[in-house]
C-alpha cells in the first residue's frame, strides 16, 4: 500500500493533527450519516484549529471554530454544533 500524499488514510491515528482534508471528510461523513441539511463550504486553518461554513438548504451560512485537532473531540463538536445550528 502506498503512502503517497495523493492517498489520504481513511482514519487519523490515535493522537494525531488532522489536516484539512481530513477535517473536511470527517465532516462531510457527519453530513450524510445524520442527515443534515447542509453542504461544506470551507475548512481554513486557524491559529487555535480550524475554522469551518456550511451552507444550510435554507441558505443561510453556518460558520464555527473547531478548536481541536484530535478527530474523536472533533466529530462531537461538529455534530453539537449542526444540530443546534441547522
Amino acid at each position: 500500500m502506498s503512502s503517497s500524499p495523493e492517498v489520504a488514510p481513511a482514519s487519523v491515528p490515535h493522537g494525531a493533527a488532522l489536516t484539512k482534508d481530513d477535517v473536511e471528510r470527517l465532516i462531510k461523513n457527519i453530513i450524510v450519516e445524520r442527515g443534515f441539511g447542509c453542504s461544506l463550504l470551507s475548512v481554513c486553518g486557524a491559529s487555535n484549529g480550524w475554522t469551518v461554513i456550511v451552507r444550510a438548504e435554507t441558505g443561510n451560512l453556518v460558520r464555527f471554530a473547531l478548536p481541536t485537532h484530535r478527530a474523536v473531540a472533533a466529530r462531537v463538536t461538529i455534530v453539537e454544533i449542526l444540530e443546534a445550528e441547522l
